[in-house]
């Protein structure tokens, strides 16, 4: 266990320290310590006795749910990528990135993902596992150490299907304590996971830190046909459930979805798709994310950046509010999943992560 997923809200940590004789502040000063100072190691927690310090170790407790691995900074941009092992021996990715206004940290919420876009390396061999809610939380607590401070932003846009994890993902998002503009989760098309997620949002207690979270729609296809190439039948929905489902999140929620979408040379990026998308952006009322297909991450390649270009000036002469993505961090693997299957594919031993 680590000590985020010892401290999951409940009465069990409270009870496991009073069982040892702890005082009650003791659990408000390992919060502060684990949330407030991104501590990764017990050393650092300076004001606990050494003996509860022991006692935590000894009882199996792991101070962070992430040893890294590999630490990879793009010379031209800053991005950061960490590859890091967890207790299983697994691993996964986590990006810091950085544009003079933010910082915003993408999270991974599986080890693999069972979705398996074709264009993705994450879903490349399936899905492992899902995460703990600690391990999803010490990513943003790495990126936290990173800078000396939080983060601006989140973005659940790493590793895995971040809606077939809800469970974890959650609660994983509460605790961070980001108010919800600040924090995206991006999907494929899970409808229950919409759902749900609007459910989560209507349900917050009240005096509670809001749920209302940022929706972010994979969409890659403008009809279920185009979507069929890219999305494998088994967690492929009907776009008209998804779009109904983003209506009812919507209503629920008051935010704005994005739709995301990643242009295929030859696949999806034809004026009569630009149309189509457009249509679609003002039934949903979305904005719409263009993102050229990463050329490392498959055969598959992005149309050159000209025409990228003119995609963008289509949609926004259409009247749709639209961005294209400018890929960050190309020169250490900064797309999902890629740096793990390089790992991988090298067979490379563990190594100490760079200074």
């Amino acid at each position: 266990m680590n000590l985020k997923d010892f401290l999951a809200p409940g009465e069990a940590a409270a009870a496991t320290l009073a069982g040892w004789g702890e005082p009650a502040f003791r659990l408000k000063q390992l919060k502060e310590w684990a949330y407030g100072r991104f501590a990764a190691s017990y050393d650092e927690m300076s004001n606990l006795p050494k003996g509860l310090r022991r006692r935590l170790e000894d009882a199996g407790i792991a101070p962070f749910a992430l040893e890294v691995v590999e630490r990879l900074q793009d010379p031209d941009d800053g991005t950061v990528k960490w590859l890091s092992r967890l207790e299983d021996g697994n691993t996964v990715e986590t990006v810091l990135m950085r544009v003079p206004e933010r910082t915003t940290v993408c999270l991974s919420t599986q080890v693999g993902c069972p979705v398996r876009c074709v264009f993705c390396a994450s879903g490349r061999n399936g899905l492992v596992r899902n995460l703990t809610s600690g391990e999803i939380v010490d990513q943003v607590m790495l990126a936290c150490r990173e800078l000396g401070g939080r983060v601006d932003n989140i973005v659940v846009m790493g590793m895995g299907e971040p809606l077939l994890n809800l469970e974890a993902l959650a609660p994983a998002l509460e605790r961070t304590a980001f108010g919800a503009r600040h924090v995206t989760i991006s999907t494929s098309g899970i409808v229950p996971g919409i759902l749900r997620l609007a459910q989560l949002a209507e349900e917050a207690p009240q005096g509670a830190a809001s749920r209302n979270w940022n929706l972010a729609l994979s969409l890659h296809g403008v009809d279920d046909e185009s979507r069929a190439r890219i999305i494998p039948p088994h967690h492929r929905y009907p776009l008209e459930e998804i779009f109904q489902a983003c209506r009812v999140h919507r209503e629920k929620t008051g935010r704005m979805l994005t739709l995301e979408y990643a242009l295929v040379r030859g696949q999806n990026d034809s004026l009569e798709a630009q149309r189509r998308l457009a249509e679609i952006a003002h039934d949903l009322r979305a904005k719409v994310n263009l993102i050229p297909c990463n050329p490392n991450a498959s055969a598959l390649a992005a149309p050159e950046l000209r025409r990228c270009r003119q995609w963008l000036d289509g949609l926004c002469a259409r009247g749709v509010q639209a961005t294209l993505r400018h890929s960050r961090g190309q020169a250490i693997l900064a797309a999902c999943g890629q740096l793990r299957q390089q790992w991988q594919r090298e067979g490379r031993p563990l190594s100490s992560p760079t200074p």
